[in-house]
């Protein structure tokens, strides 16, 4: 369980997961450009690969605001700022 604990739920993972991330983003912004709204929802957007990065994401910000302890004294604006990204990545899951 710590093995896959280190390699799902740890900040490097969730680093190596905001490259991906953000690539995949760039990435998607070119192929908008070039072929059009449909080809970027296609291929990037929708696709499964994607949305399996976006649950990771979230579940890896999760344990980390409990396994930092967030809610407590002093941390609570930083609970606030990794909070707005939760709602953020349930609001593009609605979309």
């Amino acid at each position: 369980m710590n093995f896959l604990r280190k390699i799902f739920l740890s900040v490097e993972s969730m680093t190596v997961m905001l490259y991906i991330f953000a690539i995949a983003i760039g990435a998607a912004t070119f192929i908008e450009n070039d072929f059009g709204t449909e080809s970027a929802k296609v291929m990037v957007y929708n696709a499964k690969w994607f949305e399996v990065l976006l649950v990771l994401l979230s579940i890896n910000l999760i344990y980390n605001v409990y396994s930092y302890k967030m809610w407590k004294k002093g941390k609570r604006l930083s609970l606030l700022f990794h909070v707005s990204f939760l709602v953020i990545l349930l609001g593009a899951a609605a979309t």
